[in-house]
C-alpha cells in the first residue's frame, strides 16, 4: 500500500483562523494529521478522501496552498515548496477521484488500470493510450522537436487535472503536438516507480554486456526478464516502445533519432533506486539506462510480439492484491455507490419539481381554456340576439338606428399621451456666433507685383478732336498773316490832324 507523509500547515477550525504545522499521513483512503511526526499516536483528526474535490488558489510570495472541498466543509492546507504541494496533490487526487476512474497521476500503472476497468478501460492507462493515439498521425509524428520542445504549460496542467478527475478531455480540439507530448512525459515522470520496476535494474543492466557479445542471446535473456514485470507494465512498455520506434524512423524530419529518444525516456522506463548517489555512479547509470532503452526500442518487434497480451481485460486476479488495498477498493466502491445514490436522489427530487411545474401549468391552461370557452359562448349568444333583432326590424319596416362605432378601448394603467420634451431652465440655447480672432486681419492680401515689370494695361489712344470746316475768307486771312513779317503795328493817325 502506498503511503505518503510529510509536514504541512493546516488551518485551524476555531473562531480565530491560523495555520499550524501538522504531520500528515495519507494511507489508503484516509488522510490523518498529527501534532508530532509519530503516526503510532492518536491522530488529531482524519479526513475521508473519496468524493472530495481539490482546488489550488494562486500562489503568492512563496505561499503554496491547496483546499479539500466537500459539501459540508472545506479544509485549507499550506506547503513550503511547490514540489511538496504537487506531491501531496497527486497523492490525494489518486484517492479522491478513484471512484470516478481518475487519480492516475502519481499512481502505479497496475492500480490505474484496475480502477479504469470499472469504467471500461483497457490494458494500459488511459492517458498513455490517448496521448499516443493523438501523436501517432502522419502530420504530428514528423513534427520538429517532438518530445524535445516543451508544450503550453497552462494547457498541460489543465489536461492533467481533467484526467485526474476522471474526465474525457478532447485532445483534438484543445492541444498541439508538443503539449500532448509534454503531458505524456509528465505522466511517466510522476509515476511512483519506473515502467520496469527498479528492483530489476541490476538484471537488465547485466544484459548489456551479453547483447554486445551476442545480440540474439541478449534479446532472449531480456525476453525472460520482461515476463517478470507486471502485465499492465508490460503492455504499457510495449505500446510506448512500438511508438518510439516509429518516431525514430522519421528522424530526418523530427530530428529525434534513437539516441535522443533514449535520453528522454530512459529515466522513466528504468531507474536505479540504490543508496549510492555519487556523481560518478549517476553518470554511469545514465549511460547504462540509455543503452537498455535503445535495445528495447530498436528490437521492439522481437521483444514485444503484437499478438501477445499478458493480461485478459475481463479477468482480475485478486490473489495478487494486498489485503488492505483490496479492502480500500471495496470501500471506494461503496463510497462510489453512495455518491451515485445521492446523485439519483437529487435527480428524483428534480424530477418531482418538474412534475409539479407541469401540473401547475396544466391547471393554468385548463383555467384559461374554461375562460375562453365561456367568452365564446357569450359572444355566440350576443350575435344570435343581434340577428333576431335585425330580423324583427326587417319584418316591421323599422329603420335601423344609426349606431356610431365604439371607440377603441384604452389600455388601463398606461398613459400613452406624448410627453413634451422638458424645457431647460436658465440655459440660453441661442446659437452662439463663432469667436473672431483678436489682432488678426483676415482680409485677402493682394498678390505682390513683380519689380521692373509694368503689367498695367495701356490706356487707349486719345482721339483727335475734329473741328468744324474753316470759312474761306478766314482761311485766306490766316494764310496772309503767316506770310507777312512780324512788325510792330503803327499807331493809327488821329482824325483831324491833317
Amino acid at each position: 500500500m502506498s503511503i505518503t507523509s510529510g509536514w504541512l500547515k493546516k488551518e485551524t477550525s476555531g473562531a480565530i483562523k491560523r495555520f499550524e504545522r501538522r504531520w500528515v499521513v495519507i494511507k489508503g483512503i484516509t488522510l490523518s494529521y498529527y501534532k508530532k511526526d509519530d503516526a503510532s499516536s492518536a491522530p488529531l483528526g482524519e479526513i475521508e478522501l473519496p468524493g472530495k474535490r481539490i482546488t489550488q488558489p494562486p500562489s503568492a510570495d512563496g505561499v503554496y496552498k491547496f483546499d479539500l472541498i466537500d459539501r459540508d466543509d472545506t479544509c485549507h492546507f499550506m506547503c513550503e515548496t511547490k514540489s511538496e504541494r504537487e506531491k501531496f496533490i497527486d497523492a490525494i487526487s489518486s484517492v479522491c477521484y478513484a471512484p470516478f476512474g481518475g487519480g492516475m497521476f502519481g499512481t502505479l500503472i497496475e492500480v490505474s488500470v484496475r480502477r479504469e476497468r470499472v469504467h471500461g478501460g483497457g490494458t494500459v492507462p488511459r492517458v498513455i493510450s490517448q496521448c499516443i493515439g493523438f501523436l501517432d498521425t502522419p502530420a504530428r509524428i514528423v513534427e520538429n522537436g517532438i518530445f524535445r520542445l516543451p508544450g503550453n504549460e497552462r494547457t498541460v496542467k489543465q489536461l492533467k487535472m481533467d484526467f485526474q478527475e476522471g474526465l474525457e478531455p478532447n485532445l483534438e480540439i484543445r492541444c498541439d503536438t508538443h503539449t500532448v507530448a509534454s503531458l505524456l512525459k509528465l505522466y511517466l515522470r510522476v509515476l511512483p516507480d519506473s515502467i520496469i520496476p527498479s528492483s530489476l535494474y541490476e538484471d537488465f543492466v547485466a544484459i548489456i554486456l551479453t547483447y554486445e557479445i551476442n545480440p540474439n542471446e541478449g534479446l532472449n535473456e531480456m525476453q525472460h526478464l520482461l515476463k517478470r514485470i507486471p502485465p499492465t507494465n508490460f503492455n504499457t512498455l510495449r505500446m510506448l516502445c512500438m511508438f518510439l520506434y516509429k518516431v525514430q524512423t522519421y528522424s530526418a524530419s523530427n530530428l529525434m533519432d534513437l539516441n535522443n529518444l533514449a535520453i528522454v525516456f530512459s529515466p522513466t522506463i528504468l531507474k536505479n533506486t540504490s543508496a549510492d548517489h555519487s556523481l560518478e555512479k549517476e553518470m554511469e547509470d545514465i549511460q547504462k539506462l540509455k543503452k537498455v532503452t535503445e535495445i528495447m526500442i530498436i528490437n521492439c518487434g522481437k521483444l514485444f510480439p503484437s499478438d501477445r497480451d499478458l493480461e485478459d481485460e475481463n479477468e482480475l486476479d485478486l490473489s495478487t492484491i494486498d489485503t488492505d488495498e483490496l479492502k480500500n477498493m471495496y470501500q471506494i466502491k461503496a463510497i462510489k455507490l453512495q455518491v451515485q445514490s445521492r446523485e439519483l436522489q437529487a435527480k428524483e427530487k428534480e424530477l418531482e419539481e418538474l412534475r409539479a411545474q407541469v401540473a401547475q401549468l396544466t391547471a393554468t391552461v385548463t383555467e384559461q381554456g374554461t375562460v375562453i370557452k365561456l367568452s365564446k359562448n357569450k359572444i355566440d349568444s350576443l350575435e344570435g340576439y343581434i340577428e333576431r333583432l335585425e330580423n324583427y326590424w326587417d319584418r316591421n319596416g323599422i329603420d335601423r338606428p344609426d349606431i356610431p362605432p365604439l371607440p377603441p378601448p384604452k389600455p388601463t394603467g398606461l398613459n400613452l399621451v406624448p410627453i413634451p420634451p422638458p424645457k431647460p431652465t436658465g440655459l440660453n440655447l441661442a446659437p452662439i456666433p463663432p469667436p473672431k480672432p483678436a489682432g488678426l486681419n483676415l482680409a485677402p492680401i493682394p498678390p505682390p507685383k513683380p519689380a521692373g515689370l509694368n503689367l498695367e494695361p495701356n490706356p487707349p489712344p486719345k482721339q483727335e478732336e475734329v473741328s468744324s470746316p474753316e470759312p474761306p475768307v478766314r482761311r485766306l486771312a490766316r494764310l496772309y498773316t503767316m506770310q507777312q513779317p512780324l512788325t510792330r503795328p503803327s499807331r493809327p493817325a488821329r482824325f483831324g490832324n491833317n
